[in-house]
C-alpha cells in the first residue's frame, strides 16, 4: 500500500502524561509517522534526527523547556504537558506538581501583569513572542527568564501546542540592579549621591510648582568632621557618617529624599512640608545626633551637627535657589557657634 506521507500528531502524540503523570514526548515535535522506515523517507537529505537523540537533547539543555496546550488559554490554562529537568531544577517543583497544571502556578506578586497580557495575546494570534518575566519558585524565590514562546503545528498547519524555551537571568538581573545602585547611591552611607538626587530633587521642585504645593530644603553638615578623623582616624570618621544617615533616615517620611552630598554633608528634600515643619526634624535629628556616642579606640565618641532650613518660594526658579538659602542658613549657623539650626526665609532674614 502506498504512503500518504505524514499524519497529524495528536496532542497525546507531542506529549502526553505517564500514569504517574510524568510528561513523555513519545513522537518528536510536529510531525507523527507510521514507522521509522515512512519517517526516513519524508526526512530531507542530511537533516534526519532520531527521536531519542532530539529528547536526549531536550533533557540535557540547561534551557528551560515547558510545553503547553494551545487550548484553552484562559484559566485554567495554558496546560502543561511536558516540563524538562532543567524546569525542576529551577522551579523546585516536581513533575507530578506540574503536569496538568497551568504555567500561572509561577506567577507571584510582582509578575508583570501587561507582560503577562502581552503573551497571552500574541498565543491567541498564534504568533510566537520573547519578553522577559519574573516568576517564583515553590520556595516563593523570585527569578528571572529570557522566555520565548513559539506555536507548534500539526501537518495540517494547525496549532496543537506552544512550546516556551526559557533562559535563568536572574544572575544578570541582579547585576543590572547592583549597577543602578552604584551609579545612583553613596557607597559608605547607601543615600543617594549627588547626581541623582540632583534628579530627583528637580523631578519634586517641577511638580511643587505646578501645583502650588510646598516643598522644603534641609542642608546638615557634621561639626568639626576633620577633628574626627585627625584624632580618631577615618574608620572612626567612616562609623560618624553612616551613623548620622542612619538617625536621619530613621526620622524621615517615604517621600522625602535624602543624600550624601559630599564629604561630611548631607541634604534632605522634603516634599509636602513648610518651613516650620522642616525645622522641626532638623531641630529633632540634631538633638538625636548630639545625644548618640560612636565607638572608638579612645572610648565613646560624641559629636553634633550644623544644619540650614529654606523653602520653595514663588521666586524660585528651580531647586538650585532653594539650596542656596538653605546653604547661606548653614553657614550661619556654623559662625554662630554650631550645633544649632539656622532657617532662612525667602525674604533673606535669617532666624535660629
Amino acid at each position: 500500500m502506498r504512503s500518504r506521507g505524514p499524519v497529524a500528531a495528536r496532542p497525546s502524540d507531542l506529549c502526553s502524561a505517564t500514569p504517574d503523570r510524568r510528561a513523555v514526548c513519545r513522537r518528536g515535535t510536529g510531525y507523527a509517522y507510521r514507522d521509522e522506515a515512512e519517517r526516513r523517507r519524508h526526512a530531507p537529505e542530511g537533516v534526519l534526527i532520531s527521536t531519542e537523540i532530539f529528547q536526549q537533547l531536550v533533557q540535557s539543555t540547561n534551557d528551560i523547556i515547558v510545553v503547553t496546550l494551545a487550548a484553552p488559554l484562559a484559566p485554567p490554562g495554558p496546560i502543561i504537558v511536558y516540563v524538562n529537568p532543567a524546569f525542576v531544577a529551577l522551579t523546585g517543583y516536581d513533575l507530578d506538581e506540574v503536569i496538568g497544571r497551568s504555567t500561572r502556578l509561577l506567577h507571584g506578586p510582582k509578575t508583570d501583569a501587561q507582560t503577562v497580557a502581552a503573551m497571552r495575546a500574541a498565543m491567541e494570534a498564534h504568533q510566537p513572542i520573547r519578553v522577559e518575566l519574573l516568576n517564583y519558585s515553590k520556595s516563593g524565590e523570585e527569578f528571572w527568564l529570557d522566555t520565548n514562546v513559539v506555536p507548534l503545528r500539526d501537518a495540517h498547519g494547525e496549532v496543537t501546542h506552544f512550546a516556551t524555551i526559557e533562559r535563568d537571568l536572574t544572575a544578570t538581573k541582579r547585576l543590572q540592579q547592583q549597577l543602578r545602585l552604584m551609579a545612583a547611591t553613596d557607597p559608605l552611607t547607601g543615600l543617594l549621591n549627588r547626581r541623582h538626587f540632583l534628579e530627583k530633587a528637580a523631578t519634586e521642585f517641577a511638580r511643587s510648582q505646578r501645583y502650588q504645593r510646598e516643598l522644603a530644603l534641609v542642608i546638615l553638615d557634621i561639626d568639626h568632621f576633620k577633628r574626627i578623623n585627625d584624632s580618631h582616624g577615618h574608620f572612626v570618621g567612616d562609623q560618624v557618617l553612616t551613623a548620622m544617615a542612619r538617625a536621619a533616615y530613621g526620622l524621615l517620611r517615604s517621600t522625602d529624599v535624602m543624600a550624601r552630598w559630599g564629604g561630611e554633608e548631607f541634604v534632605i528634600l522634603m516634599p509636602e512640608t513648610s518651613l516650620a515643619g522642616a525645622a522641626i526634624l532638623a531641630e529633632r535629628l540634631r538633638a538625636e545626633l548630639a545625644a548618640l556616642t560612636v565607638p572608638s579606640a579612645n572610648g565613646g565618641l560624641r559629636f553634633t551637627i550644623s544644619a540650614g532650613v529654606a523653602a520653595r518660594s514663588a521666586a524660585d526658579t528651580d531647586v538650585t535657589a532653594t539650596m542656596q538659602r538653605a546653604d547661606a542658613a548653614l553657614y550661619a549657623a556654623k559662625r554662630d557657634g554650631r550645633d544649632r539650626v539656622h532657617v532662612l526665609h525667602a525674604e533673606g532674614t535669617c532666624a535660629a
